[in-house]
């Protein structure tokens, strides 16, 4: 029998179905539950980079980021059933991230012994706090900036890592982390203020 023309060319225009590489995060979540491996290493390779260079920013330690990144993911895996898809898979993720940094930073004696250091820094002059981090960080030697960083607190630490590194609004850091504007306008200000004092320094 013949195909009449206009079924024929109906069904040219009928889209493909989407590969599990092209699927959403919330989709791919979806297959994780159920034990889906394939999807999971999805979206390791698609969100592993964003985890790992938040942790090495916010610890200043590129070998303990990695095992924060791995840390991350096991737990994504481990605890998959309880990811509810709204999706903000991106912010869940950098959520267990903030949360695993955290805890490694309370952990780690040599961390801890450069916060109980640190002396609380009010500027008198306002800075340029539009400046991204990331072109502090081309500008001067990373490592340097890097281990300066882990002066600040580590609130003021991840308010800045979020906004200038990973583009995040301070609406959108308030709503993560659960905190006034207020209080995250305030992380930013005075932590890119002591940021800059240290840079300062080290060129004197």
């Amino acid at each position: 029998m013949k195909i009449p023309a206009v079924v024929a060319a109906n069904a040219l225009v009928v889209p493909p179905a989407k590969t599990a590489k092209e699927m959403p995060d919330d989709d791919l979540m979806r297959l994780v539950k159920k034990g889906r491996q394939d999807a999971f290493e999805i979206l390791v390779r698609r969100h592993q980079q964003l985890v790992l260079k938040y942790a090495c920013r916010f610890l200043g330690d590129r070998s303990l980021g990695l095992d924060v990144t791995q840390d991350v993911f096991l737990a994504l895996w481990s605890e998959r059933d309880r990811y509810q898809a709204q999706g903000k898979f991106r912010s869940y993720l950098i959520s267990c991230t903030i949360h695993r940094c955290h805890k490694v930073a309370r952990h780690s004696k040599r961390h801890q012994r450069k916060i109980d250091q640190m002396k609380s820094y009010i500027p008198d002059e306002k800075i340029d706090e539009r400046l991204p981090l990331d072109q502090v960080l081309q500008n001067e030697k990373a490592q340097q900036v890097r281990k300066m960083l882990t002066l600040l607190s580590e609130k003021q630490r991840e308010v800045l890592i979020l906004h200038h590194t990973h583009g995040m609004s301070l609406h959108e850091i308030a709503v993560l982390t659960q905190n006034p504007l207020g209080t995250i306008k305030s992380h930013l200000f005075r932590g890119m203020s002591r940021l800059y004092r240290e840079l300062e320094k080290e060129r004197t």
